[in-house]
């Protein structure tokens, strides 16, 4: 299988960090594979007025998540990935691994590259998000430990 379009979801953790190395590695091979890193911002469910009132934060959260993905191309570039095309993505949603599939639905993903975090009992091996992209998405997964 030729690939020619990585998705990467990037959260500023050190397993995200060798998630996008690994992109990296596999981009760096073939310059026509385009990456796209994707950070997802999550939003609690909230009223109108709770809203309103989380405006504020929810902008700081959105300049974060930019400042993130800035660094996730630097990354990349570190990696091999300097020459691919790469477009970062910011989604918003009350689950980032729903948010990440339903991106995935949206575009022609050839796979998905994320991070494990290390976490308790069965959630070590396999963090939360990545192991609900494994049971959601019909596209390969690679989870980077």
């Amino acid at each position: 299988m030729a690939l020619k379009k990585i998705l990467v979801a990037y959260d500023g953790s050190e397993c995200g960090k060798k998630a996008l190395a690994q992109a990296g590695d596999i981009a760096g091979l073939d310059q026509s594979i385009e990456v796209d890193v994707v950070n997802v911002v999550a939003v609690p469910l909230l009223s109108d007025d709770q809203m309103t009132s989380f405006a504020s934060i929810l902008n700081m959260m959105e300049k974060d998540a930019w400042e993130l993905l800035d660094a996730a191309v630097a990354i990349l570039d570190e990696n091999g990935a300097g020459d691919n095309t790469v477009q970062e993505l910011l989604v918003k949603g009350t689950d980032p691994a729903r948010e990440i599939a339903k991106l995935v639905d949206k575009e022609d993903y050839d796979l998905i590259i994320v991070g494990s975090r290390g976490l308790s009992g069965w959630k070590e091996f396999m963090g939360s998000v990545s192991h609900k992209l494994l049971g959601e998405v019909a596209v390969p997964v690679l989870v980077v430990k």
